[in-house]
């Protein structure tokens, strides 16, 4: 058995809010309203287990060492730079803080393989750590992508999973031909090879994932969104999903999804709205602010 107190941190970065220059404490209660709204959970409950999992964290003196296990994908990388980022402000130069950070899923590991991540794969996190991580955390809560996008052209490979996981918020953001994030994408893509079951198309899509990061209920919530706009057809209670004449439109890039439906949506700290809309180019792999008035997408620098 590993012996210590666990801490979870259980919340979803890549979706919602997160704004820039919040302490702790109130980026809990913005990420407590947003977990609520979609549903998630009463907001006193939600709110009370972020304010219960706050206090355990900065009661992290009364132990002689912190290891901060997370894992390779888009999920548990943002939940370690802001870690690692807090800890950076609070943390003693004598705090002894490791970092475990395998290329596989815990999930999949055995205990014997637990043990050996533990005594032999932890990396001492050092300066380099804090510098890479509160670079990247204040990227990710800044007010335009742009600030994240340079983290692919950066030195961050003190976090070596890191750039993967920047790559993969990037994707997140309405593609430039027709306005769907690689998930949204992906999901029309295979209900218009067949498949029709919320289940059966969440499994495939997370076959199409190189390193899985969303659970179920986030994708159902984005075929809701995708029903709601009249991209899909709801069947049988929800049972089944089919494309509409407009999802075929979509997918096949002759119409663009911001074209036809107001944006509203948070990505980190950057607030999508038709005012201020950004997408990511497929083909040149970079961040483009969207034109309403010439219906083009043009690099901002």
């Amino acid at each position: 058995d590993i012996l210590g107190s666990f801490l979870p941190w259980q919340d979803f970065l890549h979706e919602g809010p997160v704004p820039e220059s919040l302490s702790l404490e109130a980026l809990s209660k913005v990420r407590a309203e947003f977990i609520s709204k979609k549903g998630l959970g009463e907001f006193s409950e939600v709110y009370q287990n972020f304010k219960d999992r706050d206090s355990t964290l900065k009661s992290f003196r009364k132990y002689d060492k912190i290891f901060l296990w997370f894992e390779h994908d888009l999920y548990d990388q943002l939940q370690l730079i802001q870690l690692l980022d807090w800890f950076a402000k609070y943390a003693s130069t004598d705090t002894q803080i490791s970092i475990i950070s395998p290329e596989n899923y815990l999930e999949k590991s055995t205990p014997k393989e637990l043990r050996e991540f533990l005594l032999y794969n932890r990396e001492l996190v050092t300066h380099r750590h804090f510098i890479t991580a509160r670079k990247a955390w204040s990227a990710f809560s800044s007010k335009t992508p742009q600030v994240i996008y340079k983290l692919l052209n950066d030195d961050i490979e003190a976090l070596p999973f890191l750039k993967d996981a920047v790559k993969r918020i990037l994707e997140e953001y309405p593609n430039s031909i027709n306005g769907l994030s690689r998930t949204a994408h992906q999901a029309l893509l295979i209900i218009s090879d067949g498949k029709q079951k919320p289940q059966d198309i969440f499994e495939e899509y997370q076959n199409s994932e190189e390193r899985l990061f969303m659970g179920d209920v986030l994708f159902w919530d984005i075929l809701k969104r995708l029903v709601e706009a009249n991209l899909l057809n709801s069947m049988e209670n929800g049972r089944d999903l089919k494309l509409t004449s407009l999802g075929v439109e979509v997918l096949q890039g002759k119409k663009n999804l911001f074209e036809l439906h107001k944006v509203d949506r948070w990505i980190g700290g950057v607030h999508l709205t038709p005012d201020n809309l950004w997408c990511w180019d497929i083909e040149t792999e970079q961040i483009l602010k969207y034109n309403f008035s010439t219906n083009k997408n043009a690099i901002s620098t």
